[in-house]
């Protein structure tokens, strides 16, 4: 059964029905009804009910709770629910709405179900006339209440039920739907329902609705706040042009063009917003094709802040537009109060990371420090690097995604011209466990050993550096804070090179005269010597990237600086040494047996090769290891403890035969003979130094040597066996005759091991 407002079942029921509203009506408050006069409210409910719409606009209390007749049952509320709806004046002029749906229930007095249990009377009793009734119904009325923050509205309405019907179910009887109650877009509203009488056990229901948005599905067609117009982009090569279309006919909207910033909106144009009143080009140059770029539109109509609006950022996305922003900002750095300081001016809020560098001079680049120093970007915000002292050489670049943008340095601002800048170098001094340190040098973007730097010409300002660092003529930029135990110093070269400038002179005007000479004496020596540096001697093309390790016996000083000459023209051709003469810091703090280990096998697993030179003293060594009692019985010096412990670490591989293509044998052949060598290390390629030097580099080369790389070995190798001659015949004159015996006769490839033993590992 559906009802409206019109009668139901005649004037007995009417005058029944007002001796209930009269005393309800006699406190409306009609300043508080919401619904406009021309949109009628309605109820309707379920089949086997009937509902009439009583009256609106009146005053929703529940008052005391009443105990339940105990004659009969009566409705009570069990459930509500609300749904979003429409009212429409006219076709998409339409308001949005909360329906309500009431489900209904009977209630018993608690006497009467205790009588029903017991027996006493199992037929239902017979209808009596009490206040509430009619004659063959059960009767309620529902009053229900919608409030927002500013106003609420009241209905009630009348709900029969007849007697006799089915009522086996007597939670769900039926349902009520109330049409409906108004409310803002994006708005709230309280709804509570309850009967009148109300009784015990019936407790109202409450409920809060969210109201639609301009995003609900029907919103859009309908409601006239929410017609809003459409917005497109195209872009040329000097400009954009902003489309706004399908503006709703006698309607005016407001558009506003601004930069969308953390902190800050920035206008565009003019300040006011635009009126629109029809379809309408905007026309952006392109310099204003920003990331951040956004449009928002709403309707001009009632209080501009309640307007519902559109919001358009069609560049988020465009690499254009964001590298345009990238050129568009600008980074400064400054020192202030012993504290590198950095601000970033963008026209958006750009995604990336500020990362300190250092940059030895002004045309060099610069290289990240640690990460560490890392900070996250916050474009128009100071940012300060706690920890970390200014120095000239510092820079900050702003990186994102892997790129460079920009770069501001502390150099730039100094007075100093750029031919007047000051040569400083930065070192990372390590404090170990163990109670050691290691000084590593910055080079190229990689901490290099102090002792192999090129800034420290190979180590031989490693000792006037290191004091240096402790008299404090340093200054300290970083301390790592994370447990590694890192400090960065910067230490100036400019007293170590005027020293040196004046010998620098005098160098250069004997090499000038030096040159002339040769020109007069050797013209064509001359030409060959040329061709050497025009092929850029330094490169070693061929080497670039191979790894090896030098193991010897520092017999004396004279045969140290020997090794040490070769190692250097190797390393000059680019092939990365490992020599004990070069990590003797590492070494000390290590350890003999750990370092020997650590470097053999990084090496081996780069592809490289282990270089064993021998030596009178490496054969003694040999000797006393292995056990040899026919031999080398009379030492003059005990062997060196180092080259012991490379025996124990290489050993293994020659008596297992895995020493042909890992390891390389070389000797100087007016200083030991290669038939001296022990057998036992024969089996890996020997080399007499310097004459087999070029396929000595050849083997160094590995295999695929092209015919023109072989030409330029072969000239390398010429110019490095004059240096080594040189180093021999120094190292013959300053060899002390004492020290070792006379050479044995030379060793048959039969010798065995037989009855030797193996030493166990030297102590580190």
């Amino acid at each position: 059964m559906t009802c409206g407002v019109e009668p139901m079942f005649g004037s007995r029921w009417m005058a029944e029905m007002w001796l209930w509203v009269l005393p309800l009506v006699l406190v409306c408050l009609p300043s508080a009804c919401l619904q406009p006069a021309n949109i009628l409210e309605s109820v309707h409910c379920s089949q086997g009910l009937g509902c009439q719409l009583l009256e609106k606009g009146v005053l929703c209390m529940p008052g005391d709770a009443l105990p339940v007749p105990g004659q009969d049952p009566v409705l009570v509320l069990t459930q509500m629910e609300t749904r979003n709806g429409l009212r429409c004046r006219k076709q998409r002029d339409c308001i949005p709405c909360v329906q309500v749906i009431l489900r209904l229930g009977l209630l018993e007095s608690p006497a009467l179900g205790s009588k029903q249990e017991e027996g006493a009377d199992r037929t239902r009793p017979e209808p009596r006339r009490h206040h509430g009734n009619t004659e063959g119904f059960l009767q309620a009325h529902v009053l229900l209440s919608a409030e927002t923050y500013a106003s609420s509205h009241c209905a009630i309405m009348k709900v029969l039920l007849p007697r006799g019907g089915d009522w086996h179910n007597r939670s769900n009887l039926g349902s009520l739907q109330f049409d409906c109650f108004p409310v803002a877009l994006s708005g709230e509203l309280h709804i509570m329902a309850f009967t009148h009488p109300h009784y015990q056990f019936a407790q109202p229901l409450r409920k809060t609705h969210s109201g639609p948005d301009c995003t609900w599905h029907r919103a859009k067609d309908a409601i006239r706040l929410c017609q809003v117009p459409r917005l497109e982009v195209s872009r040329k090569l000097d400009k954009a042009v902003l489309r706004v279309s399908d503006i709703p006919e006698g309607q005016r909207f407001s558009m506003w063009l601004y930069l969308n910033q953390t902190n800050a909106f920035k206008e565009l144009g003019e300040d006011a917003p635009k009126l629109l009143t029809g379809n309408e080009n905007v026309s952006l140059p392109i310099d204003q094709v920003l990331p951040c770029l956004c449009v928002e539109v709403w309707p001009n109509v009632g209080s501009q802040e309640d307007s519902p609006r559109t919001h358009l950022c069609p560049f988020s996305s465009d690499a254009e537009a964001l590298s345009r922003a990238w050129e568009q900002s600008h980074l400064k750095i400054k020192a202030f109060e012993g504290t590198l300081t950095c601000s970033l001016s963008a026209p958006c809020d750009l995604p990336g990371e500020l990362v300190p560098c250092w940059r030895g001079t002004p045309d060099a680049s610069c290289h990240p420090l640690h990460p560490q120093l890392n900070l996250a970007l916050t474009p128009q915000v100071p940012q300060e690097f706690p920890g970390l002292t200014p120095h000239p050489n510092l820079c900050v670049q702003v990186r994102s995604n892997g790129n460079t943008y920009l770069q501001s340095c502390l150099q730039e601002d100094t007075a100093e011209s750029p031919g007047q800048t000051k040569q400083h170098v930065l070192l990372r001094k390590t404090e170990h466990s163990q109670g050691s340190s290691s000084t590593h040098v910055f080079e190229e973007g990689t901490w290099v050993p102090i002792a192999q730097a090129a800034s420290t010409g190979n180590g031989n300002l490693e000792v006037a550096l290191q004091k240096d660092l402790q008299s404090g003529e340093c200054t300290k930029v970083w301390r790592s804070e994370d447990g590694e135990n890192h400090e960065l110093w910067a230490c100036s070269l400019e007293k170590y090179f005027r020293r040196r400038w004046a010998l620098a002179w005098m160098m250069a005007l004997l090499g000038s005269c030096s040159i002339l000479l040769v020109l007069l004496l050797k013209k064509e020596a001359l030409k060959g010597w040329l061709r050497i540096l025009k092929e850029d001697y330094s490169s070693g093309g061929v080497l670039r990237g191979r790894h090896i390790l030098v193991l010897y016996s520092p017999d004396h000083a004279g045969f140290e600086r020997l090794v040490g000459t070769l190692a250097g023209a190797l390393a000059r051709l680019q092939l990365t040494v490992s020599l004990e003469l070069w990590s003797r810091g590492e070494l000390r703090s290590l350890g003999p047996m750990q370092w020997l280990h650590a470097q053999r096998h990084q090496v081996l697993q780069e592809g490289g090769a282990v270089v064993l030179l021998f030596s009178r003293g490496a054969r003694a060594a040999c000797s006393e290891w292995l056990g040899w009692e026919h031999q080398d019985r009379l030492l003059a010096a005990k062997p060196d403890s180092t080259f012991l412990a490379s025996l124990n670490c290489i050993l293994p591989d020659f008596l297992a035969g895995k020493s042909r293509d890992r390891y390389m044998v070389a000797c100087f052949e007016e200083l030991f003979p290669a038939d001296q060598i022990p057998a036992l290390f024969r089996s890996a390629p020997v080399y007499s130094l310097p004459s087999q030097l070029f396929n000595f580099l050849l083997a160094l080369a590995g295999p695929g040597v092209g015919q023109e790389k072989r030409n330029s070995l072969r000239r390398h190798a010429v110019w490095i066996s004059k240096s080594l001659e040189d180093a021999v015949r120094d190292c013959r004159e300053k060899e002390p005759s004492w020290r070792y015996p006379p050479l044995l006769p030379p060793q048959s490839d039969d010798t065995q091991l037989t009855g030797t033993s193996i030493r166990p590992s030297v102590e580190s």
